[in-house]
């Protein structure tokens, strides 16, 4: 596989590109009681279009949040628990493990949680987050990270509407050069 210009989709070694997807409240909130804060059809939408057909990589807690495997996924599990078991997922120990196991993949997303943002944010070449524009009641929260390293190159406005409780911004960020 050829790396793009700026390693956006993956290098020459055939490592995947690391991509997070959250969707983060005014307040930095990301979860609450081991699920979502909120219910918003859109953002779910928004999620499914980035992720659809590609590997996600998610932590333990996030799988056990999910209804069930999500189609037109691969999904990769991360548990330090050697006999932590997954149905249809592959289960890695680490996110180094994950990014092996995803090579000559182009993008490997990272779906979550906190501590696996936070662990990836330094390998991350672009970021999509849902803004979703509320002081939400949580336990969960994005980690801290230098926006300054980042670049805005896509930004879409959605209202809140019958379905949607909270006005939402999608954004897209490319780690600057």
């Amino acid at each position: 596989m050829m790396a793009d210009p700026q390693g956006f989709l993956g290098d020459d070694t055939g490592r995947p590109s690391l991509s997070i997807v959250a969707a983060v409240a005014d307040n930095g909130v990301i979860g609450r009681a081991k699920g979502l804060p909120w219910r918003l059809p859109a953002d779910l939408a928004h999620f499914r279009r980035l992720t659809l057909d590609k590997t996600i990589v998610m932590g333990r807690k996030t799988w056990e949040s999910l209804p069930g495997l999500l189609p037109r996924r691969r999904h990769l599990v991360l548990s330090r628990d050697a006999r932590f078991q997954a149905e249809g997922c592959k289960v890695c120990d680490s996110l180094e493990a994950a990014i092996a196991d995803a090579a000559g993949e182009p993008e490997l997303m990272v779906v979550g949680g906190a501590s696996l943002y936070a662990e990836a944010m330094p390998l991350t070449s672009l970021v999509y987050l849902t803004l979703v524009h509320t002081q939400a009641k949580g336990d969960t929260y994005f980690p801290e990270w230098d926006r300054s390293e980042w670049r805005e190159v896509a930004r879409i406005q959605r209202p809140a509407d019958e379905g949607n409780p909270f006005d939402m911004t999608f954004v897209e960020l490319r780690r600057l050069a």
